[in-house]
């Protein structure tokens, strides 16, 4: 049922989206008020907690300003876009398992490469390559690759050395790739163009792809001693007996086709945004199944797709039952805000700090607000979504882009850290360590990350 009612909220959105003239407001309102009621008791207490903290505030707002019973079911659904492309982008998964694009950079891996450095910074590159298009699913993929790669290398802590290569790599292209609702939610909320993003952040986001494998290099080298040359005679037997009877079908496709794939999807979504008046977030939305569908068709493997996204929806769609609750009480509190001119009051608030601490120095701060927020909890997307609504560049008197990216860069940071975050979860539960370790493991390249990008806000401003 629940799975069902998901699927219900996302149709109805979609069609008051694409055809506004339909009476579907009160429809999509609705459902997801209903949402929110019939998942409260099975979704996890914390966030149970957290999502009712911010229906409470968005009652209380109302309240306070006397409005009408109408104001508190017509403003559930505001953030129903952002669930829309969380359930609908792990689609793009499924032609990169059925390409068995994985097995086949496990035997480039086994064959070609030499030492441990080199292998971080081919795990970090590949998570960003992944994570560019598939969002979270990217992170057990990678994993699952290189795993058995690893012990070809003597690393002293082989769980620690994945983790950071995984989730360094992968949070990476967050600032930048149409399939991560972070991306959508800031162009959409702050009224960016995306193409106007992309030549700043992109450069921004190979920076610390790079920084990331330099400094992977860096300590492996630092780490070399006799044992390591001693047992290169050893991985090299294990790479050439690993490699022996790779085929064409049991190594994959080649996984240059994935770089393709992406490139031609950004441009696909570049001109759809350039061409339509939908929004950015119902583009890739709409986008995503049509493209991997196509993918999986070139690949020669479309009647899979459709088995394999057949099963996988509703699964999907009920693992989201935490994210639905959440997400939809923090829409209907920032809708609160918005509607008893709340948000204002905040605006006029953050604007005279920005005049005692100048345009500068608070362009540089702005990313600390999802990275602090992280660590109480609060989703990014949630933290980026409450900080949308009062950072108006009209009343801050700074740019747009600026502020975009100032938003991206802190929501990339934080997933780094946030130990509540889905990233982390992920990769807690793959390497079999608690949230907080793997957070610890990510905070030295986190910190790094996040001081860089201050620096680099302080010139672009």
């Amino acid at each position: 049922m629940k799975s069902a009612l998901f699927l219900a909220a996302i149709a109805a959105y979609l069609f008051q989206t694409l055809f506004p003239r339909l009476p579907l407001d009160g429809v999509v309102s609705a459902i997801c008020a209903l949402i929110v009621v019939v998942v409260f008791f099975s979704i996890k207490p914390f966030v149970r907690i957290l999502g009712g903290s911010f229906l409470a505030i968005g009652c209380a707002l109302f309240a306070a300003y006397g409005a009408s019973w109408d104001s508190y079911l017509l403003s559930f659904g505001s953030m129903l876009d952002i669930l829309s492309l969380f359930a609908l982008v792990p689609f793009v998964a499924i032609p990169i398992q059925l390409g068995r694009y994985a097995d086949r950079v496990r035997t480039i891996i086994r064959r070609r490469v030499r030492h441990s450095g080199a292998l971080y910074a081919i795990t970090s590159a590949m998570s960003y390559s992944f994570s560019s298009f598939m969002s979270v699913a990217a992170l057990p993929m990678v994993y699952h690759t290189i795993r058995s790669s690893v012990d070809l290398y003597p690393i002293a802590y082989k769980e620690r050395f994945l983790s950071r290569a995984v989730t360094h790599g992968f949070a990476m292209p967050l600032v930048w790739t149409p399939v991560t609702p972070m991306v959508g939610m800031v162009v959409e909320m702050t009224g960016a163009r995306w193409t106007a993003l992309l030549p700043i952040v992109i450069p921004l986001s190979v920076l610390g792809l790079v920084l990331d494998g330099v400094t992977g290099l860096w300590l492996s080298n630092r780490r070399r001693r006799q044992i390591e040359r001693e047992a290169m005679q050893e991985m090299a037997a294990a790479r050439e007996s690993g490699a022996e009877g790779d085929t064409e079908e049991t190594r994959g496709k080649h996984p240059v086709q994935v770089l393709v794939v992406i490139f031609a999807f950004n441009l696909v979504i570049s001109a759809l945004e350039h061409y339509t008046d939908l929004s950015f977030l119902v583009l890739v939305t709409l986008a995503v199944i049509p493209f991997a569908f196509v993918w999986a068709a070139l690949i020669g493997k479309t009647r899979e797709f459709a088995a394999r996204g057949r099963a996988a929806l509703p699964d999907q769609l009920l693992k989201m039952k935490d994210q639905f609750f959440v997400f939809l009480s923090a829409g209907f509190m920032i809708a609160a805000f918005q509607a008893t001119g709340a948000d204002r009051v905040v605006s006029l608030r953050l604007n005279e700090f920005k005049d005692i601490v100048g345009p500068e120095l608070f362009l540089c701060l702005i990313p600390l607000l999802p990275f602090v927020l992280a660590f109480v909890g609060i989703h990014p997307a949630v933290a980026l979504a409450i900080a949308a609504g009062s950072l108006q560049p009209d009343t801050l008197g700074i740019p747009v882009e600026p502020i975009a990216v100032a938003m991206l860069l802190g929501a990339a940071g934080s997933f780094l850290v946030g130990p509540y975050n889905a990233t982390i979860a992920i990769m807690s539960s793959l390497v079999d360590r608690s949230t907080y370790r793997v957070s610890n493991w990510n905070l030295p390249f986190a910190s790094v990350f996040l001081l860089l990008s201050m620096i680099a806000l302080f010139f672009i401003q």
